[in-house]
């Protein structure tokens, strides 16, 4: 047979390639999942968050892509030992551990490596789509007692599934729809997630927020898929469209008997409300909004900029923290967003950071972070120091 697969660069991609694994961010969310087709779009957003040499298995057609698959299962050793060697790669460009699971699970079934608690989380779900959200959390929380609430948390959801086959439709209509809704909305409800048990919601009220933020945009596959493409591309507030969507998002999440809550139907409803009374379509302030649509709200905005979904836009990791705390008040519930800061690895003393030039740098201190939280002193590899606060 043929060289079914091949280990490009991101220097090399080409239109049309198939990545045959996801790709996970620097900041340990979903970039791109499995086996997705690349666009010139897509690698532009990989060539502004990964050095040009970042290793990538890819099949040059769908043709190669169905060969591979026959090879994995004919080969199972060998494309073991050539994901875990891209795995040992690629742990140095993130702040999350990566283990096999979040790759490939057939191989990881294989050979099963068991890394203290890599859970298969979430997996009767849907396998590997959420497992960003259980690295999330344990890298997140240095308390025990936050890591089981997060396992009891994955229990629920599992006996939700089970009961409830509307839940896995809904998550397959989005997955069906489009790319960007799919990896936005997980990569979404593993933030809130990481917020509300930050907040010490009930385990009850944890449940709601994972689902209400995960079917937040799921009125937007009630619409044609151009007018959603326009939507991302004009970057412009449509106003009858995100109407529509919350919409046709409430009407669709009643047929599950569970997302019929209250907590969830109006933390959808609000989660485009703004804090200062500028959002839609109620123009709510402050707390009249629903506490699940200000931490969606927050949760969503972070992940647009570092995802580039709209007006193909991308920033860094720490860019992106810039950008949300200058909505602070505006856009964002300040108290909300200084748990999201304190919480998050972004800025914190002993973490490593992903300078512009894909350089990375240690957090060695700050001046004040009770009001400058955003600036860090930095140690780059070399031993420069850089304090970040003169480029702000």
């Amino acid at each position: 047979m043929d060289v079914v697969y091949q280990v490009k660069t991101v220097r090399e991609l080409r239109m049309n390639d198939i990545v045959l694994h996801p790709i996970y961010r620097p900041d340990g969310l979903l970039f791109v999942r499995k086996y997705k087709k690349m666009t010139e779009s897509v690698i532009g957003h990989l060539r502004k968050h990964f050095p040009v040499d970042y290793p990538l298995l890819v099949a040059e057609s769908e043709e190669k892509l169905q060969q591979f698959r026959q090879w994995k299962e004919e080969h199972g050793e060998e494309a073991y030992e050539q994901f875990r060697h891209l795995l040992t790669i690629h742990q140095r460009y993130t702040n999350l551990p990566l283990s096999m699971e979040m790759y490939d699970d057939q191989l990881a079934k294989r050979k099963r490596v068991t890394d203290g608690g890599q859970d298969r989380f979430f997996q009767a779900f849907h396998p590997n789509v959420l497992m960003p959200m259980w690295n999330v959390c344990i890298q997140t929380f240095d308390s025990p007692r936050m890591l089981n609430r997060m396992k009891q948390l994955n229990e629920q959801l599992n006996r939700v599934i089970a009961s409830d086959e509307t839940i896995l439709s809904l998550f397959q209509r989005m997955y069906q729809y489009h790319d960007v809704l799919v990896v936005h909305s997980v990569n979404t409800m593993c933030l809130s997630v990481m917020i509300g048990t930050a907040l010490e919601l009930s385990d009850e009220e944890l449940l709601d927020l994972a689902l209400a933020t995960l079917f937040a945009d799921i009125g937007f596959t009630g619409v044609p898929k151009e007018q959603f493409i326009h939507y991302l591309n004009s970057g412009k507030r449509d106003e009858e469209l995100i109407k529509d969507h919350l919409r046709l998002a409430v009407e669709m999440i009643a047929a599950s008997p569970h997302c019929r809550r209250k907590n969830i139907i109006f933390g959808i409803l609000d989660h485009h409300e703004e804090y200062a009374g500028t959002g839609l379509p109620s123009q709510k302030q402050k707390e009249q909004i629903h506490l699940f649509g200000r931490i969606i709200a927050l949760a969503q905005l972070y992940d647009e900029l570092v995802g580039g979904y709209v007006k193909e836009e991308s920033r860094l990791s720490f860019e992106a923290v810039e950008e949300v705390w200058k909505q602070s008040g505006k856009k964002i519930d300040p108290n909300i967003l200084r748990i999201f800061i304190d919480k998050s690895r972004v800025y914190k003393v002993g973490e490593w950071i992903q300078l512009p030039n894909h350089e990375l740098a240690e957090v060695i201190g700050f001046k004040d972070y009770v009001h400058f939280p955003l600036h860090p002193i930095v140690k780059k590899r070399n031993g420069d120091i850089y304090d970040l606060s003169t480029r702000l």
